[in-house]
């Protein structure tokens, strides 16, 4: 007769969709599963460039932002000030990002992507865009829009206003 150890790792875990990660679920628990697997699948599509969940998102910010402070950088791709800025020393090691002092301000420096930080953020933005497209496969424009809408709300109805 087995013992109850050996019938729980023989045991079938709940996949996503059924019972608890179904339609039925807790709606914040289902938007981390679905961060998750998108996730998985991101960095899964930009490993082969040698880049990280963590460097896209850091590139990515630079790549709107343009120039940005260490502190605004990590703050804008929703990192601890530590987290980004390991992630910026192994960026600027790679030759992706320099700093450079503020003119206003001695103690600020600047983040900014060098022409192969640009090159490096286009090709994974590209990999990851094709992600994103195959999570919204058979999702029409008017459901995404309102998807869009409706998580830029959660953002803003739950952000921490200083």
């Amino acid at each position: 007769m087995p013992t109850a150890e050996q019938e729980r790792s023989r045991r079938v875990l709940t996949e996503p969709g059924e019972g608890y990660r179904g339609p039925d679920g807790h709606i914040g628990f289902l938007l981390r599963q679905a961060q998750t697997a998108v996730r998985g699948a991101i960095e899964r599509a930009i490993q082969p460039l040698g880049v990280t969940p963590a460097q896209l998102s850091l590139l990515s910010v630079l790549v709107h932002e343009g120039m940005v402070s260490s502190a605004d950088l990590a703050k804008l791709a929703m990192m601890t000030a530590q987290s980004a800025g390991g992630v910026v020393q192994n960026m600027e090691k790679a030759g992706w990002v320099t700093r450079e002092k503020a003119r206003t301000h001695g103690r600020i420096l600047w983040l900014k992507l060098t022409p192969e930080g640009r090159r490096v953020a286009a090709a994974a933005q590209k990999r990851a865009g094709e992600v994103e497209r195959e999570m919204l496969r058979g999702i029409d424009t008017a459901t995404e829009t309102t998807i869009r809408h409706w998580l830029v709300e959660c953002a803003q109805r739950f952000v921490t206003r200083r």
